[in-house]
């Protein structure tokens, strides 16, 4: 017989029919042949659970099988933790150096801003209540750095208000920061006229200017230096402006004090919100507090936060509207998101009226 006709007769030949293997496969198994571990614990779940083995059950083998997929399984994860999920090409002595010589990032070089105004510096360290007075202080920026900082970290807990708090804090300090660009950029814009007309004058600047270090420790005390070095180079168009005579004393001190109080209203709403959100009786706020299972602790504490800060708009509290910057790291279930879509926001009107009495 020739090779054409062998093969033509293998092609007539009936092909005998696949057998399906001994156990349920899975596509997303991670052995080889598919092995469905927890399809085959939910089939033989009555044996996974039993105290006593029956050996003569004629199961026994696949639970066998079972035990030592579960075993090869855990070996598996223990041996892609220990090599930090890197895949097989790495050998194990590189994935291990990786794993435990690679350094925590940190910056080349100190952060700090340069300022050049006395404006802008107030705005930086604020002022200290003066000892023995009464009256109230004014919060810089690095005091509302620190306080978006303790906002950020309460927002790891879940909690609704400080969600709220950095996202109103970051939209009104990029608005000003907007609304301050735009008089920059009309005052630049006399300046370059002047120049076109064969005048130049100079912006004012500090001789020597101070440089301060940042050091921050959250995304949000960045946004804070960015206003006030924005506001700091307003200052010095505004000053030389008024040193060249295109703006009048009065004019001068009018702008920049509309800006400064525009920014320091800023500052202490965020001080406010982090003051009352540390308090010990509102610390372990969090968005579990307003399911119906909440104990009762956590009944007084969503009354209290409610009547101090006003009820929560929904987008923030389902989560559709997050801070640029979080440290929430919590998976909302479909079920859960049901829930928070679902919950009333505030409390009862009569029990917020005397919510607060233990926070003044």
């Amino acid at each position: 017989m020739s090779i054409s006709d062998a093969l033509k007769a293998s092609k007539k030949a009936p092909r005998k029919p696949k057998l399906p293997p001994p156990f349920p496969v899975s596509k997303t198994s991670p052995f080889p042949d598919g092995y469905d571990i927890e399809a085959e614990r939910i089939a033989l779940k009555d044996m996974v659970e039993a105290d006593d083995l029956d050996m003569a059950d004629p199961r026994f083998s696949r639970y066998a099988e079972l035990e030592r997929r579960e075993t090869l399984l855990r070996q598996m994860k223990s041996e892609h933790s220990a090599m930090d999920g890197a895949e097989k090409e790495v050998t194990y002595r590189e994935a291990i150096k990786v794993k435990n010589d690679l350094g925590k990032l940190t910056d080349e070089a100190d952060d700090s801003m340069t300022i050049h105004t006395r404006e802008a510096s107030r705005l930086f360290i604020g002022r200290a209540k003066l000892p023995g007075e009464s009256g109230y202080g004014q919060s810089g920026g690095k005091k509302v750095g620190a306080s978006l900082r303790a906002i950020w970290y309460l927002s790891g807990n879940d909690n609704p208000y400080a969600d709220f708090a950095l996202i109103e804090a970051h939209g009104s300090i990029e608005s000003s920061i907007a609304t301050i660009e735009e008089r920059i950029t009309a005052m630049e814009a006399r300046l370059e006229k002047i120049q076109r007309r064969g005048l130049t004058f100079s912006v004012v600047r500090a001789d020597p200017p101070v440089s301060v270090e940042l050091g921050f420790r959250s995304p949000y005390g960045y946004a804070v230096v960015r206003l006030i070095s924005t506001f700091d180079y307003f200052v010095r168009l505004i000053k030389t402006l008024v040193r060249k005579d295109l703006l009048s004393d009065k004019e001068g001190y009018q702008d920049i004090f509309t800006i400064t109080r525009s920014c320091r209203r800023i500052f202490e709403r965020v001080v406010w919100f982090q003051r009352y959100l540390m308090k010990e009786e509102l610390r372990q706020l969090s968005r579990v507090d307003w399911l119906p299972t909440a104990d009762e602790q956590a009944k007084k504490r969503l009354r209290a936060a409610v009547a101090l800060f006003g009820e929560l708009p929904r987008d923030v509290f389902n989560g559709d509207l997050a801070p640029r910057h979080s440290r929430r790291q919590l998976d909302v279930s479909a079920e859960e998101l049901r829930l928070l879509n679902e919950v009333p926001l505030a409390g009862d009107e009569a029990q917020l009226a005397t919510a607060t009495d233990g926070l003044q």
